[in-house]
């Protein structure tokens, strides 16, 4: 394992030096002076960015980056480590982003501890770039350049065994049909509903009643070919530009269908209102991205498929919810979302894709 440090006070300007000198962008110059500064809303880690002062003149070093690091939190870091996360994120960038088109930072540093427990990542400089909000919800163009770049992805990969393969690719419909998932949401709606019940609709609820103890025939009716999903493709993972967008919180990559990112981010990320005004257009724009890039889908399966994966955000809210500590812009956002994405569940008729 090569050594890195675990927190940002620990990156020292002669470990910087010695990174930078081995990537060739330093020649005689040294790092004099790293200061850091928090950035980001992250649960699962630390995000800094790093401010960087040399010894003489370079142009081809970079004047800050962006570090990030397992939580400070003893018992989130555990969490994540175990299930995965840290280890996922460096293995996806290490192994997989050189093969897609889409728009990813440009990685400097990336390591995981042996024990999964500790990472570093270390990534140009992008906190000039504007990071979504699911508590107020993204426009029509962030909207459209949010589903580019996920069907960049979802082609990069449709198909593929590459992805089948793998030790940080969660591939649920294989390993167990979902059952473990099943398992743990019937153990934690009803903890899910003390907390956040009283902000649902009777109907809302109804909808994860009946869902909750079926989710295991949501995951195994996947129907191949399959491709590689971010699966937590929400706008606060995002970054906008006033051309681009950059997705980064690559955590938990995972064995999908190619609409997966797509219903996630439209049933989370967008005003309810403006998703039910939008989602037709949208859904045309994404299925012409995908033809574009190579995946051969009518628009027909495309909104079948649409409305089938609008399930896909229920698991991720109600267990997000339940194994992150509480707090309050955290609850305000679990709150958002899980309705966000109950009533985009009721709009488009998901029963009908589970059966008793």
């Amino acid at each position: 394992m090569i050594h890195f440090p675990t927190q940002s006070e620990d990156l020292s300007p002669e470990w910087l030096t010695q990174l930078l000198q081995a990537q060739g962008l330093l020649n005689s110059e040294t790092v004099i002076s790293v200061t850091h500064r928090t950035i980001g809303t992250g649960k699962l880690g630390s995000n800094v960015v790093l401010d960087i002062t040399y010894s003489g003149n370079t142009n081809s070093a970079p004047k800050s980056l962006v570090g990030k690091f397992a939580a400070r939190d003893e018992q989130t870091r555990a969490m994540a480590g175990l299930q995965g996360a840290y280890y996922a994120e460096v293995s996806f960038y290490e192994r997989f982003a050189q093969h897609t088109p889409m728009r990813l930072p440009k990685i400097y540093f990336s390591g995981v501890s042996d024990d999964k427990l500790q990472f570093l990542l270390l990534m140009e400089d992008l906190s000039s770039y504007r990071a979504g909000s699911n508590l107020i919800g993204e426009s029509p163009a962030h909207a459209e350049m949010a589903l580019d770049q996920a069907a960049k992805l979802a082609a990069s990969f449709y198909g593929s065994d590459s992805i089948l393969n793998t030790d940080f690719v969660v591939h649920a419909a294989r390993d167990d049909g979902g059952a473990f998932g099943q398992a743990l949401l019937i153990e934690y709606w009803p903890k899910f509903l003390e907390r956040f019940g009283s902000g649902l609709s009777a109907e809302a609820i109804a909808f994860g009643d009946y869902y909750v103890p079926r989710h295991a025939q949501f995951v195994s009716g996947r129907k191949a070919p399959y491709t590689l999903a971010h699966c937590d493709f929400r706008c606060e993972n995002m970054l906008f530009g006033e051309t681009e967008m950059v997705t980064v919180d690559w955590q938990t990559p995972s064995v999908a269908g190619p609409l997966t990112d797509c219903a996630y981010f439209l049933g989370g990320s967008v005003d309810t209102e403006d998703r039910r005004r939008w989602e037709r257009d949208l859904i045309a724009h994404y299925h012409q991205q995908l033809r574009h890039n190579g995946v051969d889908i009518s628009a027909a399966d495309c909104w079948e498929q649409y409305r089938r994966e609008s399930m896909h955000g229920l698991m991720i809210m109600i267990l997000g919810a339940c194994f992150s500590q509480p707090d309050e812009r955290g609850d305000k956002m679990f709150s958002t979302m899980i309705k966000r994405h109950l009533q985009q569940c009721l709009d488009l008729n998901a029963t009908e894709f589970l059966h008793d």
